[in-house]
């Protein structure tokens, strides 16, 4: 047994599965320890995790020299240092099984090398792989707990600290007001990300939080730009492709991360490369004489839409018409039919129930549908008995069995084209809110495509005659003018724009006077609410096989 040449295999994850597990330096000591005699030929460290195969390269490299009579054996501190998923586990077990590995040592388990050996080996691996699946688990409800509870499951920005005490998120007070500088500075449009990355370093004095391995330097120009793209200044916690609302304090608003993100973006296409000029609106307007597309060029440092004249007859529109026109125009329609954020939170939770009441009806009719379907199965299969009886002819069973079918057919598909059009329904119903609710700040300071999306989607056309501009508006689109039942429930023209139930109550009850007058105004606005969002609806669902609106993240951005 001394002659055997043996591995000694040490592995420590810097992941949860190992947190208690010893170091690689104690495993390495201990081992040396209990097998003083063995013959040792190498020592082996690795630092990775093994819950999935494959992910650790000096492991597939202790196999490897097994394969090729190097070693014949490995010492570990615990079989669950080997594997933890089922793929590396059974690699071991069939080499011992094989005799390709003459041995196993391990510290904290006695390993005999025999079919019943092998057998609790196995049993041993299996519970490892367990355990580090039931950890993984158990580590991945805490967080999504974590992030319902509104705090950040992991280490937090620069700027923000980790209160251990109490597993929240707070201020740092050494670099809080340091990073704030920092967006400032952004936001004035003056500085651009790598200039504010040294003044920061050089002259602020800002660094990193010191830890045990890492930190105590300055940002990264990779670190800046992730401070700036990251929501949670804004009081949101992106995890997972998902937003999460924040209970930590926010250093931003949400309005100030959005002209920022437009600042990041400005003066790049989609592949991020400096661009001389990008017209969002070329192509989208069509002449009113010739009816030849609208191209757009630069003159004197304005940008100017004009047609190209490309059909075959004569045009005499001469009148240029300026970007800025343009999108006062589209600007002037989004703020006629465009709604404010309270009122869209409103309208989906009356959307929502609209849809649970139309859920519940067309359940029952699919439910029928069904219910009729199943039945002509079951008339099928007697007409079927009757056949092979001799009890109906071939012409009889031939045409009713077609009939049968083609009734069955008919209503599964009406049973598959009810269920998708209840989906397309409510999301281009919820996607006609967002648009006309955040339409507005996109045309502001959106990318020229996201322009051209925004400008696309709410209007079928757009037609140009001498130097004015036409907008047909799409057919979904709903305007907020004469809806208001009271001068102060919904006022399209107001700064601050519709404002919630409780609030409309609040301020009406003490405008008009008397309870009773006070409980009809409430039911009037709630009912004029609620006829924009009904007919919203209605006008989607008359147009849904021409509809493909956008769609928009929980930040109000839209996604390209």
């Amino acid at each position: 047994m001394n002659q055997l040449r043996f591995y000694l295999y040490a592995r420590k994850s810097t992941q949860g599965e190992d947190r208690q597990a010893l170091s690689i330096q104690a495993q390495v000591r201990r081992a040396q320890e209990i097998f003083p005699d063995l013959n040792i030929v190498k020592v082996i460290e690795e630092r990775q995790s093994a819950f999935e195969p494959g992910k650790r390269p000096k492991f597939s490299q202790v196999l490897a020299d097994i394969d090729d009579g190097k070693i014949d054996g490995i010492v570990a501190w615990h079989p669950d240092r080997l594997s933890r998923n089922e793929e590396d586990a059974a690699k071991i077990t069939y080499r011992t099984r094989k005799g390709v590995i003459k041995d196993l040592r391990f510290c904290s388990y006695n390993f005999d090398n025999s079919p019943e050996g092998i057998m609790m080996l196995q049993l041993a691996l299996s519970q490892s792989q367990y355990f580090s699946s039931k950890l993984g688990k158990d580590v991945k409800r805490g967080m999504e707990q974590k992030l319902r509870m509104g705090w950040l499951p992991r280490m937090a920005p620069i700027g923000y600290l980790n209160n251990v005490v109490d597993h929240t998120v707070i201020e740092d007070p050494d670099r809080f007001a340091l990073v704030r500088r920092m967006w400032d500075r952004l936001l004035s449009g003056l500085y651009t990300p790598p200039r504010i990355l040294q003044m920061a370093s050089e002259e602020w004095g800002l660094t990193t939080v010191r830890r045990k391995r890492m930190g105590g330097a300055p940002l990264t120009r990779g670190g800046i730009y992730r401070v700036f793209r990251d929501p949670f200044y804004a009081g949101l916690i992106r995890w997972d492709g998902e937003i999460y609302p924040g209970n930590h304090n926010a250093m931003v608003t949400l309005e100030e991360f959005k002209r920022a993100q437009a600042i990041l973006g400005g003066g790049r296409n989609r592949t991020g490369k400096l661009v001389k000029h990008d017209f969002p609106y070329r192509g989208l307007i069509a002449c009113g004489e010739c009816e030849a597309q609208y191209t757009a060029e630069v003159q004197k440092g304005h940008v100017y839409y004009h047609c190209t004249r490309r059909k075959k007859v004569r045009c005499y529109q001469t009148k240029n018409i300026r970007e800025e026109s343009v999108q006062a125009e589209i600007d002037g329609v989004l703020a006629r039919y465009g709604i404010h954020a309270e009122f869209r939170a409103w309208a989906l939770k009356y959307l929502a129930e609209v849809t649970h009441v139309d859920a519940r009806d067309a359940e029952q009719i699919q439910s029928a549908r069904a219910s009729r379907a199943q039945q002509l199965r079951d008339q099928l299969s007697r007409l079927l008995d009757l056949k092979l009886q001799g009890l109906i002819d071939d012409e009889d069973f031939t045409h009713k069995q077609k009939d049968m079918k083609a009734e069955i057919s008919e209503l599964e598909n009406q049973i598959a084209l009810a269920a998708d059009l209840q989906r397309r329904l409510d999301t281009q119903t919820r996607r006609a809110l967002d648009l006309a609710t955040y339409g507005r700040d996109v045309l502001s300071n959106g990318s020229s495509h996201k322009k051209r999306i925004i400008a696309s989607k709410i209007a079928t056309a757009y037609v140009a005659l001498d130097g004015r501009l036409d907008i047909k508006v799409s057919d979904w689109l709903v305007p907020l003018e004469g809806v208001a039942a009271s001068p102060q429930a919904i006022s399209s023209g107001s700064p601050d724009g519709p404002r919630s139930l409780t609030q409309v109550r609040t301020r009406e009850a003490q405008h008009f006077g008397s309870s009773k007058r006070k409980t009809a105004v409430s039911a009037a606005v709630c009912s004029s609410w609620q006829s924009i969002v009904d007919n919203v609806r209605s006008r989607i669902e008359v147009n849904l096989d021409d509809m493909s609106l956008p769609e928009w993240d929980a930040l109000g951005e839209l996604v390209e």
